[in-house]
């Protein structure tokens, strides 16, 4: 199918390798929690056995691998293990009796983050796989690169490439000149915001292991929920400490390193930061009177589902309050805020802002150019004048998104579902953030869609969340064409 190259196989086979190996310790914590609940833990030990021989395998025997990692091989190989993995994350699922389809679609939805589910009950299913499910959309919110970096040796600029192609941003930022210490400081407060919104919901009334699970999808951006009610089953206190983790997690994880490094005035001056909240209150406070004055809701009520479910979209979490009768104007806005997305360097997915406020300031800037051709007008982000080339780039990325959108919605409509249903399948599923389609379309369930959409709807959430420049050059012949 593609040009023969000199991929670093062995490698390849090695980084695949350790990641099985530190995924099939996800599945015996699931089986433990299964155990522990006098659940079937059985298929979790199944599941553990055999990616753990099959990751085993391919470290031992790619042990001494060749130290370096091209650009190219970078992305390849991050983008083989963003298609790869969640075919082993389906195994536990197609041991309890899920179909193939629909154990993909849930592996899938879990590792890109979606939290579109297929399961109608989830009251009824066992707490290992409740906890399996918020798991692996924790480990797909750091993102793989992440976990190879700290299993691999040094090597020459190889962590570098691995980084950039997990996280693409116009700011190729380090907080030390090592990536491994980068990467482990961003993993630390990771943790640490898992940690305490887990403490903080326990406080509450959810037990340890809905606490638990919440605080993984929380801080992932995830949006699975173990209650058939969502978030809304909830009370007011905990709504309130998942809207400040969403919020939280939307932001970069290279401005919270600026904050424990006391640097306040490059957080404050950040662009990006800046318009990430004015985004959140500006909608927060158009949905807050739109509630009072066309829905009736009494003050309190109105700001927290405005609020929340501004946060929810804009940071791509999705996660629902299953408020009925929403209204189309909601609809169209949240819509709209899921092309937008959290911020770069975040487990948020989308546009992210730093591509939307590029296309924004490039409106002045080309009608200057118009009026003076000679002169030299770049677009400025956080003070720094950006290379047309970088500019080029997010253009082309926003109409390729755009373009992908409209290609899912269209499938959607031609395989029977609604003008809005579509509109919004695509849209959620591209931008990650699945459980929000319950308050768009009322009664809607993933389960209920045909094979067909179910696979067209994990091409985009792969897409969503590899990106869609990594996503196609899995594809592209001058990518896997020799050097």
């Amino acid at each position: 199918m593609f040009i023969t190259r000199n991929l670093n196989k062995k490698i390849f086979f090695y980084i695949f390798g350790m990641n099985l190996l530190f995924f099939s310790v996800v599945f015996f914590i699931s089986g433990l929690c299964s155990y522990l609940f006098d659940d079937n833990y059985l298929p979790f030990i199944i599941s553990f056995l055999f990616t753990a021989f099959v990751g085993f395998l391919l470290a031992y025997r790619n042990r001494n691998y060749t130290s370096l990692i091209s650009k190219k091989d970078g992305r390849l190989l991050i983008g083989l293990l963003w298609l790869i993995m969640p075919v082993f994350g389906a195994l536990p699922y197609m041991i309890h009796g899920f179909s193939f389809t629909n154990a993909l679609f849930e592996s899938y939805s879990g590792f890109t983050t979606t939290g579109a589910s297929v399961i109608k009950d989830v009251s009824i299913m066992p707490k290992g796989l409740l906890l399996y499910r918020s798991f692996t959309q924790w480990v797909g919110g750091l993102g793989f690169a992440v976990f190879i970096i700290l299993f691999l040796k040094t090597m020459r600029n190889g962590a570098n490439n691995l980084f950039n192609a997990e996280f693409n941003s116009i700011e190729k930022e380090k907080d030390s000149p090592h990536i491994r210490n980068t990467v482990y400081k961003i993993f630390t407060i990771y943790s640490l915001l898992t940690l305490f919104c887990f403490l903080l919901l326990v406080r509450g009334e959810m037990n340890w292991f809905e606490a638990l699970c919440h605080s993984f999808s929380t801080i992932s951006t995830g949006g699975f929920s173990v209650s058939n009610g969502n978030i809304g089953s909830y009370s007011t206190y905990s709504q309130y400490v998942i809207i400040l983790f969403m919020f939280l997690s939307g932001i970069s994880y290279f401005l919270f390193l600026f904050a424990f490094k006391g640097k306040w005035k490059r957080l404050l001056k950040d662009e990006q930061l800046k318009f990430y909240v004015f985004l959140i209150f500006f909608f927060t406070f158009f949905l807050f009177f739109f509630e009072i004055f066309f829905k009736n809701y009494d003050f309190f009520s109105a700001i927290k589902i405005s609020l929340f479910y501004v946060v929810s979209i804009v940071s791509s979490t999705g996660f629902d309050l299953q408020v009925n009768s929403l209204g189309m104007l909601p609809t169209i806005i949240f819509i709209f805020l899921m092309f937008v997305g959290g911020c770069s360097a975040s487990s948020s997915t989308g546009l992210k802002i730093v591509r939307v406020l590029v296309l924004i300031r490039y409106i002045p800037v080309s009608l200057k150019r118009i009026f003076h051709p000679r002169a030299i007008i770049p677009v400025r982000y956080n003070g720094k004048a950006l290379r047309d080339e970088s500019v080029r780039l997010i253009f082309g990325f926003f109409f390729l998104f755009l373009l992908i959108f409209l290609a899912g919605a269209f499938s959607f409509s031609v395989m029977g579902n609604g003008f809005i249903v579509s509109l919004s399948l695509s849209a959620a599923s591209i931008s990650n953030m699945g459980p929000i389609m319950g308050s768009i379309a009322e009664g809607f369930s993933y389960g209920d869609l045909n094979i067909v959409s179910k696979y067209i709807l994990m091409v985009l959430m792969l897409i969503g969340r590899l990106e869609i420049y990594a996503f196609f050059a899995l594809f592209s012949k001058s990518v896997w064409g020799r050097s």
